[in-house]
């Protein structure tokens, strides 16, 4: 593990995250030439939110409560031609502790989404996202970690890819993935890992189908103070064969192996995964699909860890709103989080609902259960939930008000915590385009 300089690493990210911009602005520019066809979308927004929160460190028995207000301007970009779509947003927000006023902060949000059709079968696309916030929870997707204090942290995820079309439902892609934590917090893992792939899709007819794929990933951590966790390498392959019962029905068998090779003494492993699965749509408004397989995790000296895995996913829209149920249950592995899991079991389930009871009027509510298990016995279940309600008023502006609850209950009790907290949040934003 090599010890790295914060100062240099912020200014890396920066400069990736500035570097994809400028790939995509000189693109955009560039490609060819712009038709007379395009449009483009300005929306300048700003919002204020006052929140209460009953346990801000997730503490176990040394809750503190606070209030916490937030002033959030952004600024979204958009813009569409014929053959290019970009789309730039931005948001700070100021951040203000009523009593923890030490936490006192500016997070900060930006996205980036690029896409250009650079031939008649062949097509680029460019994402990033980039996180400043010290909130113990993270919003991003798949990210179950948490922290017990307020230090701040960058998250920074790009990706880019070529897809290019060679048949009727056949195509070739290419695609790069670039991953970076980094924790204000001197003992806690920063980290990037880096992940090339590859994917072909062949259909043999209009029902059969294949998908080979391929993952490479290189992972690397530091920190500040004591000893990271161990850098590793993986790869990933999979193999993939659909049948299309009709345009709406299809079932799929698949197979992934995947390994982990780790520097230090961390013990490497090899994962056999295999799943089948099937997905129906009823209409534009109701769909299903759901599947199950079974797990291998083969250890070098260890006992091998196996088991089921699960998927689900209902969603139904009706007249004045949706419902939407599901569920994910196999393996996973955390590493490139503030607590370092490594490979672990889990099963989920999640349903939310929102239903316009005026047509200014929106409610929502939603809830959700996991349960991890790690091969030494350990087990944590953690519960969330939300609930609440928007009210849009003269045209540009919303007023909502949500209450969000969460419990984890862990083994290690000092990593248990509950937490209320309370937001009303008032918006307002204008959409411009010429």
């Amino acid at each position: 593990m090599r010890m790295k300089s914060s100062v240099g690493v912020r200014a890396r990210v920066k400069e990736g995250f500035l570097g994809v911009v400028a790939a995509a602005m000189v693109l955009f520019c560039f490609c060819g030439q712009v038709r007379a066809r395009y449009h483009f979308d300005v929306t300048p927004a700003l919002s204020v939110s006052e929140q209460y929160d009953d346990n801000i460190y997730l503490s176990e028995r040394n809750e503190k409560s606070d209030y916490i207000t937030s002033v959030s301007p952004s600024l979204n970009l958009g813009f569409r031609a014929q053959h290019t779509d970009l789309d730039l947003r931005y948001g700070p927000s100021f951040v203000f502790y009523d009593d923890q006023d030490r936490n006192d902060t500016v997070r900060h949000s930006g996205s980036l989404s690029f896409g250009r059709q650079l031939g008649r079968h062949l097509r680029m696309s460019l994402s990033d996202t980039l996180t400043r916030s010290e909130e113990p929870i993270e919003e991003a997707e798949d990210v179950e970690g948490v922290r017990s204090n307020r230090e701040p942290y960058y998250r920074n995820n790009a990706s880019g890819s070529l897809n290019y079309i060679f048949g009727q439902g056949d195509s070739i892609t290419l695609g790069y993935g670039h991953a970076w934590l980094k924790n204000d917090d001197k003992t806690v893992d920063n980290g990037i890992t880096q992940t090339p792939n590859a994917s072909l899709t062949y259909s043999f007819n209009v029902q059969n189908s294949v998908t080979l794929t391929y993952g490479y990933t290189k992972a690397e951590f530091w920190r500040d103070e004591g000893t990271a966790g161990d850098d590793y390498t993986g790869h990933s392959a999979g193999l993939r064969y659909t049948y299309r019962f009709t345009k709406h029905t299809s079932a799929s068998l698949g197979y992934n192996f995947s390994t982990r090779n780790f520097d230090g003494d961390t013990e490497e492993y090899k994962v056999h995964d295999g799943s089948l699965d099937f997905s129906h749509a009823f209409s534009r408004d109701f769909s299903v699909s759901m599947g199950a397989g079974y797990f291998k995790q083969d250890k070098d000296v260890s006992k091998d860890q196996k088991g089921y895995s699960y998927n689900l996913d209902f969603s139904k829209r009706i007249e004045r709103g949706s419902l939407s149920i599901g569920g994910r249950g196999g393996w996973d592995e955390a590493y490139l989080e503030a607590e370092r899991r490594g490979f672990s079991k889990y099963y989920s389930g999640t349903a939310s609902a929102d239903y316009q009871v005026l047509e200014p009027l929106k409610v929502f509510a939603g809830g959700s259960y996991r349960l991890d298990r790690q091969a030494d016995g350990r087990e944590w279940k953690t519960w969330s939930g939300n609930c609440g309600l928007s009210w849009s008023f003269l045209r540009w502006f919303s007023l909502s008000l949500t209450y969000t609850y969460r419990q984890r209950d862990d083994d290690i009790d000092t990593d248990d915590y509950e937490v209320n907290q309370v937001m009303l949040t008032l918006s307002g934003s204008r959409l411009f385009r010429w």
